[in-house]
């Protein structure tokens, strides 16, 4: 054996530093690489190059593993490994915390995004489109836009437009569902393609869709159109003792996200009503918190 490696007794092989310090030799390699990290002695053996680290090395190794967990840059750990102080750190971690703190909000909105479309759909799917029924439905936050101006057109691309640049307070998340939102059964029969003001299915909302009893209905096509739904809507409540007490809310539960042809897109309607006499029903929808859904 020759002198260097009989020196090399004393140090660690990145197999064996790399169990203590809790790395994978790659990210070893990796920080080796970068001048991140470098291991104490290196050389040639049967043509392969070996890494060798010394045991103070294990402390260094620990710090890196800490910086690196909680998402430091590498050239800023570069930077502690040669240099550092309490103060220092204590800034750096401040941040850090910052940081992790605004992802952290932005993956839980995320993942209210993705609850809200997974109930809508899966409500889309298990709907029967020529149904109507009613049912009680629990409160939901939403942010409500301004009421919208038509200016004489028939295009809700306008109003739509103003309602995804206005200030809200607070500011939507324009990834959440819109819907269209109408003062009254009076305005949808009117109007059903102009909505009084369009909605955000955002749950930071201060307005809501209130609870109570709903009569609910759906049909497919493209945005704006309701293929005589609301002339449906007002001949059930007419016939089976409802009346229209409040606002009309349409979202749909199948749009660009989930359906490529726009014919097919499915549009749900819910009304407040209030019964004057025993009706068929349905039992209540289930309304899952959005973010819930699994």
């Amino acid at each position: 054996m020759s002198d260097d490696m009989s020196m090399d007794k004393d140090f660690l092989t990145i197999g064996e530093f790399a169990e203590i310090v809790g790395m994978s030799p790659d990210t070893l390699r990796r920080l080796d690489k970068s001048g991140v990290f470098r291991a104490a002695k290196r050389g040639v053996e049967f043509e392969n190059e070996y890494r060798l680290y010394a045991p103070p090395q294990i402390i260094i190794a620990k710090m890196i593993r800490v910086l690196t967990e909680i998402s430091v840059l590498r050239d800023v750990i570069k930077g502690l490994a040669h240099s550092r102080n309490p103060l220092q750190v204590v800034k750096l971690l401040t941040a850090q915390s910052r940081k992790v703190a605004d992802e952290l909000s932005f993956l839980q909105e995320a993942d209210s995004v993705n609850g809200i479309f997974r109930e809508l759909i899966s409500e889309g799917l298990s709907a029967t489109e020529n149904e109507l029924f009613i049912s009680e439905r629990p409160e939901r936050k939403i942010i409500l836009g301004n009421i919208n101006d038509f200016e004489g057109s028939t295009s809700f691309y306008g109003p739509f437009r103003r309602f995804c640049t206005e200030a809200h307070e607070p500011k939507p998340n324009l990834s959440y569902p819109v819907g269209g939102y109408f003062e009254s059964m009076e305005a949808f029969l009117h109007e059903p393609s102009q909505p009084t003001r369009f909605f955000s299915l955002d749950p930071k909302g201060y307005d809501a869709i209130l609870e109570g009893l709903y009569l609910t209905g759906y049909t497919r096509g493209y945005y704006g159109q309701t293929n005589g739904l609301p002339e449906r809507m007002a001949a059930f409540a007419s016939k089976n003792g409802l009346i229209f007490s409040g606002s009309v809310y349409n979202i749909y539960l199948f749009d660009e996200l989930s359906e490529s042809d726009p014919d097919k897109y499915l549009l749900r309607v819910t009304a407040s009503v209030k019964e004057t006499r025993r009706v068929p029903s349905r039992r209540p929808i289930r309304q899952i918190p959005a973010g819930n859904v699994r």
